[in-house]
């Protein structure tokens, strides 16, 4: 059975926070230098933080540079490159505090670990006329990330793609199994968070993806707090996956909650596109832990619930996975959709991975402390 579907103003301009978006990087940022953790078996996992040893470096994005971090003359393009991977600080939403304003910081550490820290005593959301989404309704500011792949609509200032895991990738084409590992312990005393994977398909192989009719954002959330959660009317069930957390497995029978949001019959979406949502329940929840999904499980249940509830025919033959981002979506405390108040928070992520022709039974990362 359909359910009724409302405007998701939310899944629409995340997905617009990605149009328009300045595609050359500012000369002379430095790349951080990627280097193998440990031995991965060629063609099977390419691990996504640098090596221990790595040079310690902080970037900063704030109200005034949401989509590339502060540089020596005002805002770079877009984040760093860390070998295959770039930190995308993302603060899409976030507006300016003239009193207040504080900043998001990405660090590398010398061990190779990246930590997100939101020191922003108010968070507003961006409402001026220059802000991507001036009218948002979110409490997303924004959903800094270690991302994979091709970025959305500035696909060129997307990193290099390892021929390990190379996207995009048709999905009907993913070995089972696609599995997505990360190590990472969260604080979050003032803010409302998920900790999430956030998958972009496209339905055809085009190297410069952009949202459009039909684009699907699928977000996977292994972490988060009640006020983040959506609309009871947009849950359409549960769908099993299986996960595992600091080497236990668990058959994930039931375990995800299901939403989708701006998803038409036949193919066919918003204009900027549709979101599907797997949630964990909460007592499954990691706040800190190295946690594994079966990613390739999660677009298995995706087609079957396009093709049974929207008719949408052929998933896995005409649709292709661009990239693969792991982060936190922020935003103030309250989790009002206006709100100008605090966002306190920080994600040590020690360990990303990803592995096709995998299995859940397999060691985390290569390498990984």
């Amino acid at each position: 059975m359909v359910l009724p579907l409302k405007l998701d103003r939310r899944a629409e301009y995340r997905a617009r926070r990605r149009s328009g978006l300045i595609v050359v990087l500012v000369s002379g940022m430095a790349a951080v230098t990627m280097a193998a953790c440990g031995t991965a078996p060629a063609g099977r996992t390419v691990t996504l933080l640098p090596a221990p040893g790595a040079k310690a470096t902080t970037w900063q994005w704030t109200g005034s540079c949401r989509l590339g971090p502060v540089a020596p003359r005002g805002c770079a393009s877009a984040g760093p490159h860390l070998g295959p991977a770039q930190l995308t600080g993302d603060a899409w939403n976030l507006g300016t505090s003239t009193t207040n304003p504080g900043s998001l910081d990405m660090a590398v550490d010398s061990r190779g670990a990246v930590t997100v820290e939101g020191h922003l005593p108010s968070a507003p959301p961006c409402t001026q006329s220059t802000c991507i989404a001036p009218s948002a309704n979110t409490w997303v500011r924004g959903y800094p990330s270690v991302l994979y792949g091709i970025n959305q609509c500035s696909a060129r200032t997307s990193p290099p793609v390892s021929r390990r895991v190379g996207l995009p990738m048709r999905v009907g084409s993913i070995p089972p199994d696609l599995i997505g590992t990360t190590a990472y312990t969260a604080r979050t005393p003032h803010i409302t968070y998920d900790i999430a994977y956030d998958m972009w398909l496209n339905h055809s192989d085009t190297k410069t993806p952009c949202t459009a009719d039909g684009t699907l954002e699928v977000m996977v959330w292994t972490d988060y707090n009640e006020q983040a959660l959506l609309p009871d009317n947009e849950r359409v069930g549960t769908a099993s996956v299986p996960f595992v957390v600091d080497g236990t497995q668990h058959p994930g029978n039931g375990a995800w909650s299901v939403y989708v949001s701006n998803v038409f019959g036949n193919g066919h979406t918003q204009p900027w596109g549709g979101t599907v949502w797997f949630v964990l329940d909460k007592a499954d929840t990691v706040r800190s832990g190295t946690v594994g999904v079966d990613l390739s499980t999660v677009l298995s249940e995706v087609g079957t619930e396009l093709q049974n509830a929207y008719g949408w025919k052929d998933f896995r033959s005409t649709y292709w996975l661009d990239t693969i981002p792991f982060g936190i979506e922020f935003g103030p405390e309250s989790g009002a959709l206006y709100g100008a108040g605090p966002s306190y928070f920080s994600l040590r992520l020690s360990s990303y991975c990803l592995g096709v022709g995998m299995t859940l039974s397999e060691p985390g990362c290569p390498g990984a402390p």
